[in-house]
């Protein structure tokens, strides 16, 4: 009698035939079957690789939210190695963060200067249109003044904030400075202010949204549902779209909330960080059917989002909290740990910064070999002053000097009509003259 032979396939596959799998899906239109086949991979060995794979997918989903989470599964395990440093870069970058953003990238560069992400790290500090403040002539002490009511306001001192702000308004009458201080005012009388800050700031959005909020309050609602409008279409980030969302509402305009966060999804359909906008707007809509249907479609591409398990057991608890930033905050914190005390390098920051700003007034070999004799004759607080990146007159002051030194007085000239403290810009061109 012969044994008849049978094919016997094990219900249980290993981790490995599940990321094969995933990979097989790697499509804009399959990655919801791609993060549910990797989060079964990932389940069955637990491999730092497989997190950052996945991390990578819901990133590419616009699921910023659970990226981070796998991300900071991987972090525990490996540490901050170049792909970590990088992805969390590109995470902060996501959410608007763009100082943790730019360091988390560079030091990505320093673990890692030839690892898998170095060339695409390279290019995002390169290409990435960072965020800059320009020089205002005669502003310098607003501008100061201006930084100290943002500390103020930070540390919950509101009539100090105040007090400051309004003295930075009389010295410099800067876009920034208006924002700050239209936002303090009481509505009425911040919305002029925060119209001119809306107009002239280099970056709008929050000024629009801040304008939208004093003109309701103001009772303008027509002028505040344009500015919302304007606000609407200036969104880039998850970020942005919360912080209009949490206006919206404010202002009680739920359709259009709605309307916005439809309209996003249309581009970013397995979005969990949107669908969850999509969910408070439809609670708050009385919609019960249409959220309970878009909770499911979250919780189908993102078992474990903690807001939206949250929601599913406590369904008054209808708000934005800050758990959903909670992984990125930790992992911040460890770049920022892990990045050298700027004591150690400042002299060569500085050189680096003058290389870049100063492109096609002097070359590279000038300003490292005129500007160290400057730094040296500078004392101890100077040169710490000179590390701080919130202020932008010891990078002009060394510019000048450094071009005067090169016998260039018209490009000087040029650069210190620009720069910021021009009485004080004086005082240290004489000393340094002197020796």
């Amino acid at each position: 009698m012969t044994r008849a032979r049978t094919n016997v396939v094990p219900f249980e596959r290993p981790a490995a035939y599940w990321a094969v799998k995933a990979r097989r899906h790697d499509k804009p239109a399959q990655l919801q079957d791609a993060a549910r086949l990797m989060r079964k991979a990932l389940e069955k060995s637990g491999e730092s690789g497989l997190a950052l794979e996945l991390s990578q997918i819901y990133a590419r989903m616009h699921c910023y939210t659970a990226a981070e989470r796998y991300l900071m599964r991987a972090c525990a395990r490996e540490g901050l190695t170049g792909p970590v440093c990088f992805l969390t870069g590109c995470a902060a970058l996501n959410r608007g963060e763009e100082e943790l953003g730019e360091r988390a990238v560079d030091l990505s560069l320093r673990v890692d200067p030839n690892g898998p992400c170095a060339e695409q790290a390279q290019d995002v500090l390169e290409t990435y249109p960072w965020r800059q403040t320009p020089w205002r002539p005669r502003c310098s002490r607003g501008e100061a003044l201006c930084r100290r009511a943002g500390y103020a306001l930070a540390a919950g001192q509101n009539e100090e904030a105040l007090a400051f702000a309004k003295r930075a308004w009389k010295k410099a009458r800067t876009p920034e400075i208006a924002l700050q201080l239209g936002a303090l005012l009481p509505p009425r009388r911040g919305i002029v202010l925060l119209t001119y800050a809306a107009r002239c700031v280099s970056t709008p959005f929050r000024a629009f949204l801040l304008l939208a909020r004093a003109c309701h309050l103001a009772g303008q609602e027509k002028k505040a549902q344009k500015a919302l409008s304007d606000a609407q279409r200036l969104c880039k980030t998850i970020t942005d779209a919360e912080l209009f969302c949490e206006t919206a509402w404010s202002m009680h305009a739920l359709r259009e909330a709605l309307n916005a966060v439809n309209g996003w999804l249309e581009k970013m359909p397995f979005s969990a960080d949107y669908l969850r906008l999509k969910y408070l707007c439809q609670y708050r809509l009385g919609q019960s059917c249409e959220a309970g249907r878009t909770l499911d479609l979250l919780l189908e591409i993102d078992p474990e989002d903690i807001s939206a398990r949250r929601f599913r057991a406590y369904p008054e608890e209808a708000a934005l909290t800050e758990d959903r930033y909670m992984m990125l905050s930790v992992l911040g914190s460890l770049i920022y740990a892990s990045i050298p005390p700027r004591k150690e390098s400042p002299l060569n920051r500085i050189l680096h910064e003058l290389v870049i700003g100063m492109d096609g007034l002097l070359t590279p070999k000038e300003i490292y070999l005129l500007v160290p004799p400057l730094w040296r004759a500078m004392t101890p607080a100077e040169q710490w002053a000179c590390d701080d990146r919130r202020g932008g007159f010891y990078p002009a002051m060394l510019g000048v000097s450094a071009l005067l030194a090169a016998n260039r007085p018209k490009d000087a000239r040029e650069l210190f009509e620009r720069a910021p403290g021009k009485k004080r810009l004086l005082r240290f061109l004489r000393r340094f003259s002197k020796e």
